[in-house]
């Protein structure tokens, strides 16, 4: 099973493309919950595509398990390895081992992808242990500001600007990769690598405020010469919507400069057909910016409507607990709502398409690249983790909702580590989140987290919703 953008109307998964390293991480972090087996037989993969430095190779094909650098090679005032690679590789283990349990899988021992002359790899640790490198390589390569070095791109592949250059994305992917590293260390009981990571945790945390903060949103980059991106300093590109969404999931930013971010992000970037992911547009191509300056203003990552980084939004949103804007960012890219305007949309409504062309360009509204994206298991992340509010973790299910206040009732069906739990949410208060008591089988329980019982039998679940 080969999974990711490998074989496609868009990817023709010859030469050195194959699959992406960072896009095969998320679809893992989605699919985990329905196929465990094929999960963890990808992740065996990805391991293997990282090097001992803890960086990793951005693209692979999956039978010959030959990587490449992607587009890094193609300038020389570039660094030839993208930011954020390495730590999705810690986001998707953690998923995997919170649904399924199999703490012995970080015991297991993998390759890392450097070879010697015969292709022999030249180390093999534990998977915990690339898990590690993985965080060192984002700490101990950083820039003028102490922020973590944007390499050749993050996530954000056409922003490509030349060496020394920081990313803000990049510095809270790391403080969420730091808090999964310490949820885990905490369930494994090692308080002295605990100390470690929060140190490191509180150190980013103040370097993000001390530096990103401009003083209505956060800012996305610094450039080579510390000049930032994302700023009211600039008259294009001013804000951009990953520096804010992410700036909430790691926890970096304060609840009042949460609360702002998130309101100068549906001010400036939201539309009726999705959240841009910048605005406003370049308008002529800078080679130092990259490719994003290569498309037209609305298009694409030029301020287009990336559905990819849209249920991050939502997330965050949840974690403020603003129920009703969660599900209406939710709403207004769900492709099934597209039925009446088809005409406009142009893509199939039942998948989502990679972007929506932004209200910037003249055929805003327009999908392009359907089935070509990340959207589909973050979207599915955030609906059923953060707006349903069931999201494994190691000690059970953590039953946390954020929901559209209007929902009354509504029912889930879980399967979880052999036993089906049947959840009943009752809401007749109109709240948004707040839970005011859970009962298991009739029996109460104190917090928040279900008990795993893996005896085959199915479990009732009644939750009550109440500030």
């Amino acid at each position: 099973l080969n999974w990711s953008r490998y074989l496609s109307l868009y990817q023709l998964g010859l030469g050195a493309r194959g699959i992406g390293f960072r896009d095969s991480c998320q679809d893992v972090m989605g699919a985990v919950s329905h196929t465990h087996e094929s999960a963890k037989k990808m992740l065996i993969k990805l391991i293997q595509m990282q090097k001992q430095n803890g960086s990793a190779m951005h693209q692979f094909n999956p039978l010959s398990m030959i990587g490449n650098e992607g587009d890094s090679l193609e300038d020389e005032d570039r660094y030839h390895f993208y930011g954020d690679d390495h730590l999705w590789l810690i986001l998707s283990v953690c998923s995997y081992i919170k649904e399924t349990g199999d703490l012995t899988f970080l015991e297991e021992v993998y390759p890392f992808y450097d070879k010697d002359k015969n292709g022999k790899a030249l180390e093999a640790s534990s998977l915990l242990e690339h898990l590690k490198r993985a965080l060192s390589f984002t700490k101990e390569h950083t820039g003028k500001h102490g922020l973590p070095l944007l390499g050749f791109a993050d996530w954000n592949d056409t922003v490509n600007l030349p060496k020394g250059a920081e990313s803000i994305f990049v510095a809270n992917l790391y403080g969420v990769a730091l808090l999964e590293m310490i949820e885990l260390f905490n369930y494994l009981g090692d308080q002295e690598q605990i100390d470690i990571y929060e140190k490191d945790y509180h150190h980013m945390k103040h370097l993000v405020n001390e530096h990103a903060w401009d003083g209505q949103w956060y800012i996305r980059y610094f450039d080579h010469l510390g000049n930032p991106i994302g700023s009211n300093q600039n008259e294009e590109g001013k804000i951009y919507t990953n520096a804010q969404s992410w700036t909430v999931l790691s926890g970096f930013a304060t609840k009042d400069r949460a609360k702002l971010a998130l309101e100068s992000l549906k001010k400036y970037l939201n539309t009726k057909n999705g959240i841009k992911l910048s605005t406003p547009g370049y308008s002529r191509y800078e080679h130092e910016k990259g490719g994003v300056t290569s498309y037209p203003p609305g298009a694409k990552e030029n301020g287009g409507i990336f559905l990819h980084s849209n249920p991050w939004v939502m997330i965050a949103e949840t974690m403020l607990g603003h129920g009703n804007q969660a599900f209406e960012y939710y709403h207004q890219i769900n492709p099934a709502s597209k039925n009446d305007k088809i005409n406009e949309f142009e893509c199939e409504p039942y998948v989502y398409p990679q972007n929506i062309l932004g209200d910037e360009h003249p055929q805003f509204g327009l999908g392009r690249n359907s089935w070509l994206s990340g959207t589909a298991s973050w979207t599915y992340q955030a609906a059923t983790k953060y707006i349903l509010g069931i999201k494994p973790v190691y000690d059970g299910l953590e039953i946390n909702p954020t929901i559209p206040s209007h929902w009354e009732t509504f029912t889930v069906k879980k399967e979880f580590r052999g036993s089906t739990y049947i959840i009943e949410f009752k809401n007749f208060n109109h709240v948004q989140n707040g839970i005011q008591s859970i009962t298991v089988d009739g029996i109460p329980i104190s917090g928040l987290v279900l008990p795993v019982f893996a005896d085959q039998k199915e479990h009732q679940v009644v939750v009550i919703m109440n500030k």
